[in-house]
């Protein structure tokens, strides 16, 4: 689904027909051998994982590359509509993927340069990776993708001559990798950026005043105008960029305050998102009982749980020594962990 969306190249309707599905919470893969089995196949309130089983014909056995292509593209469609919070969560699931001994795939890698990019459009600067995140992986991911990171960096503390300049300069990487618009995409953020920041020093400020202070990444210069300044202003503002308001005088300059509470929700608002932040819980909380009645039947689980009561005999018997409690994930084997086909 994910690839017929992007192949469609068609924001409006295939990629908006795409995010309810890509939107759902991952609870389970379908193939788990730790299912119990249900009494009655028919059963309306069974989770999907009962029946959407290689057996049943309902779906094939997936590799783990079918798991880590699904969160890149699915993290593509995201940057397509210009969903940066969602397009990095899931470019992270790519990028934070189990592999054997800490290898990294070139999916994983690709996964990487773009969570760079889009982290700068989400939040100014490049993150730190996630915990999960192995630390022979992330070497590995900042020798490969060292001129993202470098791009990052200059993003945050350098200028808008010089992140041009280093744009211009890996301009055929950029295309190479099919990241071009992403980075023409992070100069257009510079500026942006610049400008959300002077609500950390000013409550309001003159237009002629943020043009003297700020410049664009696209052209390494100033804007050439006033009215070019306000343009910009007003776009953001009317596209949620940024929270505030411009008013004008016939006698002066037009100014901007900032509003420092952000956008402010209506009654009707709050109530429809709490009611789906309910429906979300209630919803939730049902998959929880389902995992944990899943554990309760899973071999490793269960070899982990004996050796624990081992554990606890033996040091009940030995005065003075104290029996660490070991860690469910760390009790896993290394040849259970998935690895790449």
């Amino acid at each position: 689904m994910v690839k017929l969306a992007l192949e469609s190249r068609d924001r409006n309707n295939a990629y908006l027909d795409a995010v309810p599905v890509l939107d759902k919470y991952i609870l389970y893969f379908p193939g788990a051998t730790n299912q119990p089995k249900p009494k009655h196949i028919c059963d309306m309130s069974l989770s999907p994982t009962s029946y959407i089983t290689p057996a049943s014909k309902l779906t094939e056995k997936l590799k783990p590359l079918d798991v880590l292509e699904y969160f890149f593209f699915s993290g593509m469609v995201y940057i397509g509509l210009r969903n940066w919070d969602s397009a990095l969560q899931c470019l992270e699931n790519a990028v934070t993927y189990p592999s054997e001994r800490d290898g990294v795939s070139k999916v994983m890698v690709e996964a990487y340069k773009k969570w760079v990019l889009v982290s700068i459009l989400l939040e100014g600067r490049l993150l730190s990776l996630p915990k999960s995140t192995s630390s022979n992986a992330a070497k590995q991911y900042h020798i490969l993708a060292k001129p993202y990171e470098t791009l990052a960096q200059i993003f945050e503390t350098g200028t808008a001559a010089r992140l041009k300049a280093e744009a211009d300069v890996g301009h055929i990487l950029w295309q190479n990798d099919c990241n071009t618009g992403l980075v023409l995409n992070v100069l257009s953020a510079f500026q942006k950026f610049q400008i959300r920041n002077l609500a950390n020093v000013y409550s309001k400020i003159s237009i002629p005043e943020i043009l003297s202070q700020t410049h664009s990444a696209e052209t390494g210069a100033k804007l050439s105008s006033p009215q070019q300044m306000e343009s910009l202003i007003q776009g953001m503002i009317a596209q949620g960029e940024l929270h505030a308001t411009m008013s004008s005088s016939p006698n002066g300059p037009s100014i901007l305050t900032f509003s420092p509470s952000g956008p402010v929700l209506s009654e009707a608002q709050i109530q429809r998102e709490l009611a789906a932040s309910i429906e979300r819980i209630q919803a939730l909380t049902q998959e929880i009982k389902q995992t944990d009645r899943m554990l309760t039947h899973d071999k490793e689980y269960i070899k982990f749980v004996q050796k624990q009561r081992k554990n606890a005999k033996q040091g009940s018997g030995d005065q003075g020594i104290a029996v660490m409690d070991m860690d469910y994930n760390d009790a896993i084997e290394d040849e259970d962990i998935m690895a790449y086909a």
